[in-house]
């Protein structure tokens, strides 16, 4: 399975490069291309596992709201703005329960299934699209966490198979404390050295923050879409990317941190 692997990267990276480098409605593409191809992916899953979801209500709102969310610059309510965000996160709710008022069998879990997806995939991934949009450095903070969340995953996954000894979660049998604990080293390392690198305009602390975040959040988000693949009987979300899955399965740890990174920079700075 590493050739594999290895060819996806070598093709993909270069791409993921070219596209952060271009920033503007390249990479919002590119970004809203991910998310739809989660979204089906998540359909899909649910569907292998008879779990019940509003497929059409989940991509109809799953890419009405990321959209909203770029024409709005990125805020989900303002005052004197257009507010189209915030008028489609309402209209999501309103929507999806309206449309299981007048199905034929009704299932709140369908309505929690369905508004999971979106606001799980739709809503957080999105902000991989936000972190590029700051300024002034929403470029090498993109490349800072693309670069993180590879070198954590390759420390977590080598040091994980050849030293691991004690189970991290029953989610994800694989997984271990030793190669968490290496993933995390790795991640806060790795954050203030290419912040450094890059020139990125933000103090040595400011990174190392950043490290943290991802060095915890990137592994708990990985392990959270393990869960629903679990739930349903999946070892991959798709067979898409030889080697690695599906989209989900590669793109899994940026559902909680590109919305944790995001806010992070917005806060602290």
């Amino acid at each position: 399975m590493l050739l594999p692997r290895v060819l996806t990267a070598l093709f993909g990276i270069p791409v993921v490069i070219l596209l952060v480098n271009s920033g503007g409605a390249a990479y919002a593409a590119f970004i809203f291309t991910i998310i739809a191809l989660s979204l089906y992916e998540y359909a899909t899953l649910m569907k292998l596992g008879a779990k019940p979801v509003q497929a059409p209500a989940l991509y109809l709102f799953g890419l009405l709201l990321p959209a909203a969310l770029y024409f709005d610059f990125y805020s989900a309510a303002q005052a004197g703005g257009d507010n189209y965000a915030g008028f489609i996160l309402a209209l999501t709710v309103i929507g999806v329960m309206t449309l299981e008022l007048f199905s034929a069998k009704k299932y709140l879990e369908r309505i929690g299934l369905t508004l999971l997806g979106i606001f799980m995939i739709s809503w957080c991934m999105f902000h991989l699209v936000a972190i590029r949009g700051l300024n002034p450095d929403g470029k090498q903070l993109t490349f800072m966490l693309l670069i993180t969340v590879w070198i954590m995953d390759t420390a977590a996954y080598f040091f994980g198979k050849s030293m691991g000894r004690r189970q991290l979660s029953s989610i994800s049998p694989k997984k271990t404390w030793e190669g968490a604990a290496a993933g995390f080293i790795a991640a806060v390392a790795t954050s203030v050295g290419v912040a450094k690198l890059l020139n990125a305009p933000v103090s040595p602390a400011f990174a190392a923050g950043a490290g943290v975040l991802i060095g915890i959040f990137g592994q708990v988000s990985d392990i959270a879409e393990s869960m629903i693949k679990r739930a349903v009987g999946a070892k991959d979300s798709s067979n898409l990317l030889p080697g690695h899955g599906g989209i989900l399965d590669r793109f899994d740890s940026y559902i909680f941190l590109a919305p944790i990174i995001y806010y992070y920079a917005v806060f602290t700075r």
